[in-house]
């Protein structure tokens, strides 16, 4: 089995974004089209849908431009937050409006976020080196199953991800952003 890498520097081999977004359409436009609602459904899917709108809010203001490593926020309890965000929220819909397509579209939904969050973690784990390896050791993919990383583990995680990479005495230092 041969090694993957990076395609083009920071963009994931194989990410799938039009796969993943077309599905995650999908099952939201299953839900809304073939679905009905009753307030019983509604009470039910609120939860999901608000914790799964705030996590995904809360992932990308914690990730900002994505150029660093971050190991705080809501990184500090799952390595993919906004993904989970979003299929909260589909399981919200899909509650919601008792849809029935929606829950069969959300099966390779589950599949292709999976397969998405794998190649982004090849990536990652390419450019972050021991420092992701050592966030991936503590760090639960997508159910919270271990306690939140402590403010200094995400301190010390982080500095050693953003560490400049050493360079050799030939190689010209690198020039300043801006």
């Amino acid at each position: 089995m041969r090694e993957e890498t990076e395609a083009v520097p920071g963009v994931p081999v194989g990410e799938m974004p039009v796969a993943w977004t077309l599905f995650v359409v999908g099952c939201a436009a299953g839900a809304l089209l073939t679905g009905e609602f009753s307030r019983l459904t509604l009470r039910l899917a609120a939860p999901f849908l608000l914790v799964g709108g705030l996590l995904a809010l809360a992932a990308v203001r914690a990730i900002g431009r994505g150029t660093r490593l971050v190991a705080h926020g809501p990184y500090r309890w799952v390595r993919h937050p906004y993904f989970l965000g979003v299929i909260l929220m589909l399981v919200g819909a899909i509650v919601a409006m008792r849809s029935l397509p929606a829950l069969v579209l959300l099966i390779p939904t589950l599949r292709v976020t999976v397969s998405r969050a794998s190649r982004e973690e090849h990536n990652l784990a390419l450019r972050f080196d021991e420092a992701y390896e050592a966030y991936r050791s503590r760090v639960s993919p997508f159910l919270p199953l271990r306690p939140p990383l402590a403010a200094e583990t995400v301190a010390t995680l982080e500095r050693a991800g953003n560490r400049e990479p050493e360079r050799s005495e030939d190689e010209p230092p690198a020039a300043p952003a801006g």
